[in-house]
């Protein structure tokens, strides 16, 4: 190759481009080669302020992390505590239930029922009108005469004549008693029975109505022939004293007007009454009141 040749190629090769990206190191190592002191300095200082900087982030990069995965347990403990307190209180715990009372009324002096009947109990008050007016009266059916204690639901309803009542039924009623009222023109048996729940104690009320009439008749002293006039009639919702009852009635055939063999509804928001006569019910409704 010829000089002038070499010659030409010698400055094309000197003149190519520099690369435009350069890593820090190599600005670092063509700062330490300059003997510019300043520069050295500014690039050291840059390289401790970016080594602060990365230990900073590392460090809340690392907090972040913590409070995260602290959060999720924390989260998940909560959920354990409330689904623990929840289980507990519908599985575990007991549901308080309201005293059993059908209210405070006068009580008759101590009867054991199994010396006695149910028609020798009704002979001896009704139609008798020696009690004071419109003032309802328990008949205090006990077990014996030594405890006087009362007799419990199921074997009231087996004094009254009502052993078959249903299951269902028997489980809503609390507690259940046989009384006596003088509404004026004469003494009326009926049945007072408190209840825990009214809302489930209505529906099966609504459920028990066609055996109502056969499974109370004998306690309420309603005829046999008024109960077979009755006996498929439907129970009709009515009005009486502003409270709303369930009756049972069939036309006279002597007068052509409606007559009510049996009624029953609430005159407190967890005592039913069950009776034939309309002023029963006002009675014990009045009584009750006057207890508040």
């Amino acid at each position: 190759m010829e000089p002038e040749q070499q010659a030409q190629q010698q400055p094309a090769q000197e003149e190519q481009p520099r690369p435009l990206s350069q890593s820090y190191q190599e600005d670092l190592s063509h700062a330490m080669n300059a003997t510019d002191a300043s520069v050295v300095q500014e690039l050291l200082a840059d390289a401790r302020e970016r080594e602060q900087l990365e230990v900073v982030e590392a460090e809340e990069k690392k907090e972040q992390k913590w409070y995260s995965v602290s959060s999720t347990i924390l989260i998940f403990l909560t959920l354990a505590v409330l689904i623990g307190g929840a289980y507990y209180y519908t599985h575990l715990t007991v549901k308080v239930q309201p005293p059993s009372s059908v209210g405070v009324f006068q009580n008759s002096d101590s009867v054991v029922a199994s010396s006695t009947n149910l028609q020798q109990v009704l002979a001896a008050y009704t139609p008798s009108t020696t009690l004071p007016v419109n003032k309802p009266t328990l008949i205090n059916l006990v077990t014996d005469s030594t405890s006087n204690a009362l007799i419990s639901d199921s074997q009231l309803f087996s004094f009254i004549g009502a052993p078959t009542i249903s299951e269902p039924l028997q489980s809503v009623i609390t507690s259940a008693r046989l009384g006596v009222v003088n509404i004026g023109s004469g003494t009326y048996p009926f049945v007072v029975a408190s209840v825990a729940d009214s809302e489930k104690a209505s529906k099966e009320f609504g459920i028990a109505e066609p055996t109502l009439l056969p499974l109370f008749s004998p306690a309420l002293a309603i005829s046999s022939t008024a109960a077979k006039a009755a006996a498929n009639q439907p129970f009709q919702s009515q009005y009486f004293y502003n409270l709303p009852m369930r009756v049972l009635e069939t036309i006279d055939p002597a007068t052509k007007q409606p007559h009510i063999v049996l009624m029953y509804g609430y005159v407190s928001s967890n005592i039913i009454v069950i009776t034939s006569q309309p002023e029963v019910v006002k009675a014990v409704y009045d009584s009750i009141i006057n207890q508040q």
